[in-house]
């Protein structure tokens, strides 16, 4: 694949799982390559490139190059991925951070509410500042925000270490009435999918966490003081962990899983290879000792993919699909950095064989030429909202569900070139048989596309709180090159507005819900990845901070080279 020609003012940098290292980093890893296959045509068996345990342990009460960011669905905690995207230590890390207090410890939404309630009262910039231990801001330009970042170290409340270059970040839930959650991390440096026993904290009240009493816990059979992920935990390193003997491609860049029938896809899309992956995660099940059936495991790649998949995201399935006497196959969209289209792939559990052996198959291609040759497809998101909300009123009324199919739900594709929103949606149609539904159809099509400024890169969508009180979906798309996150009104059919941050903004994760008192709370993160940081958004309409940053986290480090 040929190398992005880029101007001579940006530097070597890329988003949406898709991080270019610069020309020196580039000859550190090809070197690095090289001695592997050396190491293996002598008989001796590299684990990873770069995730051995020699060379620096990576900074563990800091930031350093972030990428994805989640927030666990229970609100209590915030995971972070950081890349070590400069190879100056032997690892990058997965953080968990505490959004709600606990005891006498702040969480970041305490600190994000402390803010924004002294902006929307009038308070000075020292009170205001003074209120979280920070002064007023001397540096606007580069780290946006009424207040100077404080020290996010307080707030890191559990670590892992993974290889070098991970970014790609998704968490599943048990879905059978058992206590359970599982992190998934795409680490191109290995190349893995490495996964983490987690909190569940689906009830915040009562939170089942595998390092009890520990309410944050990253558990990976990690290591020494840097808790350096077991092997075990890294999928797709050992052919004596996959039923097929599989090993994982090279640059894992984005992963994205689902909900499935007794186990669940966990897809990785491999930009160098053209290739998806498929690992399968199995949730332990009392006197079951199936090989494979009480974790995660490497079980397919589909290969023959178009050229360079970049980002792969799940489609949601409508509630209908539940308990449904048909079958239905999660599926997943990929996106392409070198071809105008997006591949389609659908999972198969494969249960009634004996042993099951899951695959994927390429059930569809969506042709892209709305805005002009969009041959380089990032980040894609689905909004759900109109769906979700017929759905939120019909309990188990399968007729009902049913007619909840008809609600549209809207589709977004980041577009690098040229730099645009592609806007459209999914429409689900019921096949049916003697008048019963005997299968779902998922359509889709793109009728505009708005232009967005230089380097868009990932899309999400999260919701903001109107004046009414009351939520209301919004498209972010973040541009990594120019520094925003730009916010689309999908009711409206318009740009609200073009959030300014830091530098290089990477990951967006979405802080949701309701406080003790039953208000509505929404609080956007951001992971800032050249200057290492974190940023904070407020997503509420009524207030004078409504999506300005009002508060960050770092300190932040500029790259090595600038300093």
């Amino acid at each position: 694949m040929k190398p992005e020609r880029r101007s001579p003012s940006v530097r070597a940098r890329d988003c949406a799982g898709s991080l270019s290292p610069r020309a020196s980093v580039r000859a550190r890893f090809h070197a690095k390559w090289l001695l592997s296959l050396a190491m293996l045509g002598s008989g001796i068996v590299a684990s990873s490139c770069f995730t051995g345990s020699d060379g620096l342990v990576p900074p563990t009460e800091n930031l350093y190059f972030p990428t994805g960011a989640l927030v666990s669905p229970g609100r209590t905690t915030l995971y972070v991925v950081n890349s070590d995207f400069d190879l100056q230590f032997n690892g990058g890390t997965v953080q968990a951070l505490n959004l709600a207090a606990t005891g006498d410890h702040d969480g970041l939404r305490d600190i994000a509410d402390r803010v924004a309630t002294a902006i929307a009262n009038g308070d000075s910039p020292d009170d205001t500042c003074g209120s979280i231990g920070s002064t007023p801001n001397d540096n606007l330009s580069l780290y946006p925000g009424p207040c100077n970042p404080i020290d996010v170290q307080p707030f890191i409340r559990a670590f892992a270490t993974v290889g070098a270059f991970a970014a790609g970040i998704t968490l599943l839930s048990r879905d059978d009435g058992e206590p359970g959650a599982r992190l998934f991390v795409s680490v191109r440096g290995d190349p893995s999918v490495t996964y983490f026993d987690v909190p569940d904290d689906r009830d915040p009240g009562q939170v089942e966490s595998p390092c009890a009493p520990d309410l944050f816990c990253l558990q990976c059979a990690g290591e020494g003081d840097e808790q350096r992920c077991g092997r075990d935990h890294r999928i797709g390193e050992n052919i004596f962990t996959s039923q097929r003997g599989l090993l994982l491609p090279t640059e894992p860049t984005s992963v994205a899983s689902s909900l499935g029938s007794g186990s669940d896809p966990v897809i990785a899309a491999h930009q160098t290879s053209a290739t998806a992956s498929l690992v399968v995660n199995s949730w332990p099940v009392d006197g079951d000792a199936t090989p494979f059936s009480a974790t995660p495991s490497l079980e397919f790649l589909l290969e023959g993919l178009p050229e360079a998949p970049t980002v792969v995201t799940s489609i949601p399935a409508p509630a209908f699909a539940k308990d449904a006497s048909f079958d239905y196959q999660p599926g997943f969209i990929i996106s392409h950095r070198a071809d105008n289209t997006l591949t389609v792939v659908r999972y198969f559990d494969d249960a009634n064989a004996a042993p099951s052996r899951p695959f994927l198959v390429r059930s569809d291609d969506i042709g892209l030429s709305i805005s002009g040759a969009d041959t380089d497809s990032r980040g894609m998101a689905f909004d759900t909202t109109a769906r979700t909300a017929c759905e939120a009123g019909c309990a188990d009324d399968r007729a009902c569900l049913e007619q909840c199919l008809d609600e549209k739900v809207g589709f977004y594709v980041a577009n690098r070139e040229p730099p645009s929103l592609l806007i459209g949606q999914m429409e689900t149609t019921p096949n049916e048989t003697d008048g019963e539904v005997t299968s779902l159809s998922e359509t889709f099509s793109f009728e505009e596309a708005i232009p967005l400024p230089l380097g868009p890169a990932l899309v999400f969508v999260g919701q903001v709180i109107n004046l009414d009180g009351e939520l209301e979906p919004r498209v972010f798309v973040v541009c990594f090159d120019s520094r925003f996150v730009v916010v689309y009104d999908p009711t409206l059919r318009k740009v609200e507005a073009q959030i300014r941050t830091g530098r290089g903004p990477f990951g967006l994760a979405f802080d949701t819900g309701t406080n003790a008192d039953g208000e509505p709370t929404s609080y956007m993160y951001v992971t800032q990845f050249t200057d290492s940081y974190l940023s904070v958004v407020d997503l509420d309409m009524s207030r004078l901070s409504y999506l300005t940053p009002i508060v960050s986290f770092g300190p932040p480090q500029p790259p090595r080279e600038e300093q």
